[in-house]
This record gives C-alpha cells, sequence and structure tokens, in this order.
C-alpha cells in the first residue's frame, strides 16, 4: 500500500495551503464580499428610485391630461349653458323641450373607469359633480313649467357663473401647476 501511495502522490502535485492561513488572505476576502453586497445594494437602490421617478413622472403626466381634459369639457358645457340661456331668452319659446341644450359628458363619463381620477382633487370632481347636477335639475323643472322661465334661467346662470369663477379656474390654474412641473422635469405636454 505505501507503493501505491507513493505513486499517486507523484501524480499530484501537492499544494501550498500557506495562503490560506494568513490573515491578509482572509481581511481581502472579507472586504471583497461587502463590496460585492454594497456594490449590488447600490445599483437596486438606483434602480428603484429611478422606477419611482419615472412611475410619478408618468402619474403627473397622466393626470395632467385628465384635469385638462376635464376643464375643456365642462368649459364647453358652460358655453353650452349660456348659449341655451341667450337662446331661451330671446327667442321665448313655449316648448323648452325643443331647445334641450346638447351637453357632453364624454369625459365625465369616462372618468369612472380611469384609475387616475381619484388622484384628481375631490374638490373639482365635487364641484363639477354638482354643477352637472344642479343644471340637470333646474333645465328638468324649467321644461315641466316647474319653475317659471325668468326664474329658472336666472338661477342657470347663477349657477354657471359660480362654477366658471371657481371650479374653472382653479382647475385651469391646477393644470397650468401640473404642466410646469412636469416641464421643470423635461416631459412636455400639450
Amino acid at each position: 500500500m505505501t507503493e501505491q501511495h507513493e505513486r499517486s502522490a507523484r501524480r499530484r502535485p501537492k499544494l501550498d495551503n500557506s495562503e490560506l492561513v494568513k490573515t491578509g488572505f482572509w481581511v481581502g476576502q472579507i472586504f471583497m464580499l461587502i463590496a460585492t453586497v454594497l456594490g449590488v445594494y447600490l445599483a437596486s437602490q438606483q434602480g428603484l428610485s429611478q422606477a419611482i421617478a419615472f412611475s410619478d413622472l408618468d402619474d403627473m403626466q397622466k393626470n395632467y391630461y385628465l384635469r385638462r381634459s376635464l376643464h375643456d369639457e365642462l368649459a364647453d358645457n358652460i358655453q353650452v349653458v349660456r348659449d341655451y340661456i341667450k337662446t331661451v331668452k330671446e327667442d321665448k319659446p313655449y316648448d323648452l323641450k325643443r331647445y334641450h341644450p346638447q351637453l357632453q359628458f364624454f369625459v365625465w363619463d369616462t372618468m369612472k373607469y380611469n384609475p387616475n381620477t381619484l388622484q384628481t382633487p375631490s374638490v373639482y370632481l365635487s364641484a363639477v359633480r354638482r354643477y352637472y347636477s344642479e343644471i340637470e335639475y333646474l333645465i328638468n323643472r324649467g321644461e315641466h313649467r316647474t319653475y317659471g322661465r325668468d326664474y329658472f334661467l336666472g338661477l342657470l346662470a347663477k349657477s354657471t357663473d359660480k362654477v366658471e369663477e371657481s371650479t374653472l379656474k382653479t382647475l385651469a390654474n391646477n393644470t397650468d401647476t401640473l404642466k410646469a412641473n412636469l416641464a421643470k422635469q423635461g416631459v412636455s405636454v400639450e
């Protein structure tokens, strides 16, 4: 057996394990491990922060378009109501149902299914909802002659003036602020 042991010893070179017992080797390995873990951690943190920043910009851009569309639709509907008031005052029709204003609710109805809707400040959503509900109620009362023509047109004008002076203006300011914030980040919106 010793002969066989000698032959296998000749075939395999003797390993020098002296480096493994030196302190410098282990210190170098520990620093290498720490550097690797720290590098992976910092890279993942940077990636996460970039992903969050992109998500925030994307949400801000979607909110801008949503609020701008709501603003434009509300402005259009205000103009339709103003035209309706003017026409009814001038023409004094007997059957108001024939003059029923054709309001547009595409954006308002679509917002029900948009996840960014609830990121819109509730003050705007509530004001627009109240206005639409109120003008529908007033027009219905006028068409069914529950309210006299001048009375219901006065209420309609007052409600429209109120939403135009408060909600429409502040919504425009809000979208302008969002647009400016996006521009600071290098995102152009129109």
